[in-house]
């Protein structure tokens, strides 16, 4: 991959002594005890088998969010940054698109609204100098697939001019899965890591993200499941903002592994929080969680 240019390599030892501080903040503020009330600690193991058992049951992926391979290989658009000039390039097409390569500047991804687009990503560096480095402007879905053996790598700048709508260096105006076994990397120098203005699901891979505000936001919801998560944020960790029917506004953790380090709250839920199977280790500034509606966290979660 191309090496990233003097001007970003200060830009980023920048948001690393950023990160740096909040660190440093965190373990002189960050508290033992989770903010959170925790069903079955003083009615007992059967209410908290109770609501394992009410989530577990559920599946919440879609067939789309478990695809990681190309329906029909021939039929898949395939695109290599290294030949793209112009600095921004823009998708219209839905179903499969291959992205591979080094960008300096924007992938936009700008199908139409009742549209799927997969896409994957097979070893991409992009560095955008204006606005998000990976844009979803309209698709009715959009699934990110981390080509196995492969690691991604995202980067914004802090200039947003024209921009200011979609502040994030992954942002997606519609639901956002991120799945495979590969690695991405993201760096949000402007505001956020990555946002979906819908729902964000996290179901495989190792994600890691570095923000000036908040790591991963899914205004409707986020869940988690089977991936490797590591958030560093001067904000919130993992965010949601909507409320509503559907389980609207939830962040849930069903397996994986999660370590977050926030500057304001570790995970900020509009809704219910749910935390169970996988691993997780929280710190943050403020609370560790903070919930608009009742934390369901299984004892075994963090230990």
């Amino acid at each position: 991959m191309k090496r990233g240019k003097a001007g970003r390599q200060t830009k980023r030892a920048a948001c690393a002594a950023s990160i740096l501080y909040v660190a440093a903040l965190l373990t002189a503020c960050a508290g033992e005890n989770m903010a959170a009330r925790r069903p079955g600690i003083d009615e007992g193991a059967v209410q908290e088998e109770e609501w394992l058992a009410a989530r577990t049951k559920e599946e919440r992926r879609t067939k789309h969010d478990l695809r990681t391979e190309p329906e029909e290989p021939e039929k898949t658009k395939r695109i290599d940054l290294d030949s793209c000039e112009g600095g921004k390039v823009m998708v219209a097409d839905g179903g499969d698109i291959w992205l591979s390569g080094s960008l300096e500047g924007q992938v936009v991804i700008d199908a139409e609204e009742d549209e799927l687009v997969h896409l994957y990503l097979a070893g991409v560096e992009i560095t955008s100098l204006n606005g998000p480095a990976l844009y979803i402007e309209e698709a009715a879905k959009i699934v990110v697939t981390l080509v196995s053996e492969t690691e991604n790598v995202l980067a914004d700048a802090p200039d947003y001019t024209d921009y200011e709508d979609a502040p994030a260096c992954l942002y997606s105006v519609c639901d956002l899965t991120v799945n495979g076994d590969g690695a991405l990397r993201v760096s949000g120098y402007y505001e956020d890591g990555i946002r979906g203005k819908d729902s964000v699901k996290l179901l495989d891979g190792t994600i890691s993200v570095q923000a000036k505000g908040d790591g991963i936001r899914g205004n409707d919801g986020i869940y988690m499941q089977n991936a490797h998560v590591s958030i560093e944020s001067e904000k919130n960790g993992l965010r949601t903002v909507n409320q509503g029917a559907g389980d609207r506004g939830v962040i849930e953790v069903n397996g994986g592994a999660l370590s977050v380090v926030a500057g304001t709250n570790g995970l900020c839920a509009a809704s219910d929080l749910y935390l169970y199977q996988g691993k997780g280790s929280i710190k943050a500034v403020e609370e560790r969680v903070r919930t608009e509606g009742t934390a369901y966290i299984a004892e075994s979660f963090m230990q």
